[in-house]
């Protein structure tokens, strides 16, 4: 994956680097630097990402979409500029600055989806991969310098690494097209942080993590599994194995790790604050329900911070995704969503490239993630996957696509 680069190729590159810094930024340079050079990092990435996306369009490589991709996109947009729009902007120059302009769930959560889909992105897929898999090897340093709030019973261990190991799910798509090295690398990071979600019995995250991993597997050895019976049943013949180590080792694992997985999977930790937000919104106009409250919008939760213990009684986020969406941009914002999702997927399937498909079926698990988090609603990984898939399904050309 070397060799001469094309002017366009280098900033696309670099669009998807400056993410990547951006979202590692704080866990990996607060224990080092002061807040405040930590914060002037951050911004000179998010501003390097729009000052390339700006150099691409002017040199006239931006993607272009047509017909219904690209109303679609146009619906999304003036959404997406409702909710900011009526966001709170007041409380002086630095709440603008740290928390509207730099907050992973402000401005950059609604203009990210634009800064990815104006990329040409099937264009350089190959070298997308490239910064993909050294973002993800941003998170061995990561986990390195928090290494101790890996396994907690505050389930930090979630979020070291800023989900970076999500680019794994791409990557062990496209892994064939990987070296050697990369591929082990990219297997061990992801396994790592499957393993520290079992310890840390995060469901959602396990759950992703398996679906992910399962596309994957089945779509990059799809003509395999049909041509060669011998790998189909070797691959049964290991899944019997792993079953049959679990099996004895059972009592064991049961008194620890699974018991843990077991209790957590028994804790109902949504409906109280569904039910609290279906409350607050039974009595809201219906204005609310249709284009939600704009960027900061809230509701009733009691919320006490964990620094000065101070208490709030509106609550910004929800951590059912589509209840959030609803909050921020309503129901209009969720259907936008689910169109935006159901084309691109049904594009991807009906393509003759088995990759591309396999991008496709990826969008499905998205369905899922919406509702055990919000894939879709900040500035982070798991976003910028949802719309490069979108991307590439939409630009998408029998004629162009390698």
């Amino acid at each position: 994956m070397t060799g001469t680069r094309s002017k366009d190729e280098k900033l696309v590159m670099w669009v998807y680097a400056c993410i990547a810094l951006r979202l590692a930024a704080d866990q990996l340079l607060s224990p080092f630097l002061f807040s405040t050079l930590v914060r002037l990092f951050e911004f000179i990435c998010v501003g390097g990402m729009f000052w390339c996306v700006l150099r691409i369009w002017m040199r006239g490589s931006g993607a272009r979409y047509r017909g219904w991709p690209f109303f679609l996109f146009l619906l999304y947009a003036l959404n997406c500029i409702g909710i900011m729009a009526r966001g709170d902007f007041s409380g002086g120059l630095k709440t603008l600055v740290m928390d509207k302009l730099n907050g992973i769930d402000a401005v950059l959560a609604y203009t990210l989806p634009f800064v990815i889909l104006s990329l040409p992105n099937r264009k350089y897929f190959r070298s997308i991969l490239d910064v993909l898999f050294l973002s993800l090897l941003l998170t061995v340093p990561l986990w390195l310098v928090n290494i101790t709030d890996l396994v907690r019973d505050e389930y930090l261990g979630e979020a070291i690494g800023v989900y970076l190991p999500f680019y794994g799910t791409v990557l062990l798509l496209f892994r064939r097209k990987l070296p050697r090295r990369w591929r082990l690398a990219t297997y061990a990071v992801y396994f790592i942080y499957l393993l520290l979600m079992v310890l840390n019995a995060r469901r959602n995250v396990i759950v992703s993590l398996v679906l992910y991993f399962g596309v994957a597997f089945i779509v990059g050895n799809l003509s395999l599994i049909r041509s060669n019976r011998n790998f189909l049943l070797g691959g049964i013949a290991v899944a019997f194995l792993l079953g049959g180590i679990a099996f004895a080792s059972w009592e064991s694992l049961s008194q620890s790790i699974f018991q843990r997985l077991l209790n957590r999977a028994k804790d109902d930790t949504r409906s109280q604050v569904e039910l609290l937000f279906l409350v607050d919104m039974s009595s809201a106009p219906v204005r609310d329900w249709v284009i939600g409250r704009g960027m900061d919008g809230s509701y009733f939760q009691m919320v006490q911070d964990t620094e000065d213990n101070s208490i709030t009684y509106d609550r910004k986020v929800i951590e059912t995704g589509y209840l959030h969406m609803i909050l921020k941009g309503g129901i209009v914002n969720v259907l936008l969503i689910l169109l935006i999702l159901v084309t691109a997927f049904f594009r991807g399937i009906k393509s003759n490239k088995t990759l591309l498909k396999g991008l496709a079926c990826f969008l499905p698990i998205y369905l899922i993630d919406m509702y055990m988090a919000n894939p879709v609603s900040y500035f982070s990984v798991r976003t910028v996957i949802f719309w490069l898939i979108v991307s590439v399904c939409f630009q998408y050309s029998r004629k162009t696509v390698r």
